[in-house]
């Protein structure tokens, strides 16, 4: 691991504004989450493009000291009603334990990454996500993952409401279609980043690069 960990990287040129708001971020108040990168998901919305982007991602940012997140969706013996009313929905959620549900074996997460299970489209909810981060100092999050209309934009805009700095990579993202995956990123920067920002990886890659 490079030891930067307090060295500011450079701002992004995202939108809706230049991110974070401060302009200010480093490894130790951010981390880089990598949403529903699970067998069944991966396959099912063909998101092998975007998962090449985002273990490129993880890599760099794994080697610049930034704290890693990795989310899986799955259902239990003691099932959450949220994961009930979407899986009779049709939201294809898979069985904890299973195949489907295991993050996909191309994704090499780092010693100390965090993993976090939660039941519906949040990351948040019903887990405990957002203390871990706060008791790591983290402020900003670098956000990537599938759907970008579902487990991506409701984990962001929850992450927004609690007062986290949210930066959505573009194309390390797919949604259940492109007309979805691009309204969801519209969505996002409404009113002036409601919901917080978007780049591309290659914005993020020269950022981590610039040390």
């Amino acid at each position: 691991m490079i030891e930067m960990n307090n060295t500011l990287f450079k701002p992004i040129a995202a939108k809706p504004y230049l991110w974070p708001f401060d302009g200010k971020w480093s490894a130790t108040d951010t981390a880089l989450l990598l949403l529903g990168f699970q067998e069944a998901t991966v396959a099912v919305l063909d998101a092998n493009a975007e998962l090449s982007v985002a273990n490129s991602l993880l890599k760099v940012a794994s080697a610049a000291g930034v704290t890693i997140v990795a989310a899986r969706r799955g259902y239990g013996p003691d099932e959450h009603p949220l994961a009930t009313r979407r899986r009779l929905l049709g939201d294809p959620i898979p069985e904890r334990g299973s195949a489907d549900w295991a993050l996909i074996a191309q994704i090499g997460l780092p010693p100390g990454a965090i993993i976090v299970d939660c039941a519906g489209d949040n990351a948040f909810f019903g887990t405990r996500l957002e203390e871990t981060l706060r008791q790591r100092g983290i402020r900003n999050l670098l956000v990537t993952g599938l759907p970008t209309d579902g487990l991506v934009h409701a984990t962001q805009r929850a992450a927004n409401d609690m007062g986290f700095e949210c930066l959505a990579i573009a194309d390390a993202c797919k949604g259940t279609s492109q007309a979805r995956h691009d309204a969801q990123l519209r969505i996002t920067t409404f009113g002036n980043g409601l919901f917080g920002t978007v780049a591309t990886s290659a914005d993020i890659h020269a950022a981590l690069s610039s040390l």
